[in-house]
């Protein structure tokens, strides 16, 4: 629970921070983005994936892909945000949609960490716990980032982010809902959305790690950044 709320916190208070004093210079962000994708993937990879195909056989592919394609879709309205791009927009009707889909996209990646929350027949490990949360902080920066170049007053922003930030907790609750109305075996109910969640992740961590400047070419500074990000992520 306590990574979950700590997690939560540091991601209101970068994205509070992009709101009334952003800073000038954001490498450091563009680094901790790079690093938690990196590890993020990794503990996907050597923690999560196996597990999934553990508990659901060849069902986990199907999960998987519908995760990825639910992605790609929301990508569609969100203008990258989850990845850390911050596009900003004059029309409000795009910002708001925009918004939505970034909304569920933290809804569904909230679904299974229940566990941190409530208590569950199916442990989570902290790894992914950690691994999601500093995701979440980079995003919560883009898109606070994306409100004020779009010329939404900072507390109308502040708003936005709040919202952003409860959608988490949503899903988490709404996990925790299905669980307990649904006559369906609840730990096979936490594996199904875990697998959606980790078909999205895997599709925000690949293009974060492979998305590179106009010569094609990594930074020296973001090789290390996720050269730190595997290592940890091994570690864990």
């Amino acid at each position: 629970m306590y990574i979950y709320i700590i997690g939560l916190l540091l991601s209101l208070g970068a994205g509070i921070w992009f709101i009334y004093q952003p800073p000038k210079d954001k490498t450091s962000i563009i680094l901790l983005l790079s690093a938690g994708g990196a590890f993020l993937i990794t503990i996907l990879f050597t923690h999560i994936l196996p597990e999934l195909f553990e508990e659901l056989g060849y069902q986990a592919g199907i999960v998987l892909l519908i995760g990825f394609g639910i992605q790609i879709l929301l990508e569609n309205y969100s203008r990258g945000i989850e990845h850390g791009h911050a596009h900003p927009s004059k029309s409000t009707g795009k910002l708001t949609i925009a918004y939505i889909a970034l909304c569920i996209h933290a809804l569904i990646e909230g679904m299974p960490l229940a566990p941190a929350l409530f208590n569950s027949v199916v442990p989570l490990e902290n790894q992914f716990i950690i691994g999601v949360m500093v995701h979440k902080i980079p995003v919560a920066v883009a898109l606070s980032s994306v409100l004020i170049k779009s010329n939404v007053s900072k507390n109308q922003a502040l708003i936005w982010l709040l919202g952003f930030i409860a959608c988490t907790l949503v899903g988490s609750s709404f996990q925790q809902f299905l669980a307990s109305q649904l006559s369906f075996d609840s730990g096979k109910l936490m594996f199904i959305t875990l697998g959606l969640t980790v078909g999205i992740l895997l599709h925000v961590s690949t293009t974060i790690l492979f998305e590179s400047s106009d010569q094609h070419r990594l930074s020296p500074t973001r090789l290390v950044a996720i050269a730190i990000g595997v290592a940890l992520g091994l570690l864990g």
